[in-house]
């Protein structure tokens, strides 16, 4: 699959030149506070978050993509549709390094891939769900276009707030 891009941004699939700032976008205080940990503890954890990414994008077409700045390439954050495996059609998920906070980053981001679900994968609806504290990324999703939907109790799971966007 090829990169998907924006005026400022390149959304890409990760590699394996990726994994230092993967490492440190696990373990950045907000993702860990609302997205929890998800077992990386190593760069070679870190590779192996890389190839679940790859894994994803094979069995599905769409999965999580790295925010690269076109102007000087760096990475700031992840954004992309993901399988939970818990709803009826893909997640917009979204996490962003802290250089790439409060810059519009998040929303350019997420309109290509809502723009992609749409255009390239016709999709008829996506969801989203955030952590019931994470007020930043709930005023993204609703920019976007989701609309809430409720809140999700899942066993072991901190209560997260539930979103649609219907795509048609």
């Amino acid at each position: 699959m090829g990169p998907l891009s924006t005026t400022r941004l390149l959304l890409r699939l990760p590699n394996k030149h990726d994994r230092n700032w993967i490492f440190a976008l696990n373990h950045d205080p907000l993702w860990l506070r609302f997205i929890g940990n998800r077992g990386v503890h190593t760069l070679s954890d870190a590779n192996t978050y890389i190839d679940n990414v790859h894994r994803h994008f094979s069995a599905n077409g769409y999965g999580l993509f790295v925010i690269e700045n076109k102007m000087n390439h760096r990475p700031l954050g992840m954004c992309g549709l993901i399988n939970r495996n818990i709803f009826s059609a893909p997640d917009l998920g979204f996490a962003l390094l802290p250089q790439g906070r409060g810059q519009g980053v998040g929303l350019e981001a997420g309109r290509r891939v809502v723009k992609f679900a749409r255009e390239t994968l016709s999709l008829p609806y996506l969801t989203a769900m955030t952590h019931i504290e994470n007020r930043a990324s709930q005023q993204l999703l609703s920019r976007l276009g989701f609309v809430q939907r409720g809140t999700l109790f899942l066993p072991s799971v901190t209560p997260q707030r539930f979103y649609w966007l219907h795509l048609t």
